[in-house]
């Protein structure tokens, strides 16, 4: 069910222009070189969400329990190698909706797939 509701919102999202599924993650291409892999596991509800941009992590969201200084631990963002609180809440329905909206506002920003 999950994954489910990822794809169905990868797939309205007009910046993804291609949605690869593998064993265990799904990725999202928004430019040839910048894509989204997201990992959730439905019976842990562990999630990893991490904007890949010219082989580098440069954004991403996970709930693995370590950071225990973050107020919102175990929920956390990486954003260009600094950790932030987060505001996902373990809910695969309304994060994924948080994540892209947040990476639709990232990309401009950061001109992300402008080279």
């Amino acid at each position: 069910m999950g994954y489910s509701k990822i794809i169905e919102a990868l797939s309205s999202d007009p910046l993804v222009i291609k949605i690869v599924l593998f064993d265990t993650k799904i990725r999202a291409y928004y430019t040839e070189n910048a894509f989204l892999d997201i990992f959730y596991n439905e019976e842990t509800n562990r999630y990893d969400f991490a904007l890949i941009y010219n082989d580098k992590r440069i954004l991403g969201w996970d709930n693995a329990p370590h950071h225990r200084q973050v107020s919102t631990h175990p929920h956390h963002k990486h954003e260009f190698g600094v950790l932030y609180e987060s505001d996902l809440e373990g809910d695969i329905t309304s994060d994924i909706q948080k994540v892209l909206t947040y990476i639709k506002v990232f990309i401009k920003q950061h001109h992300i797939g402008k080279d």
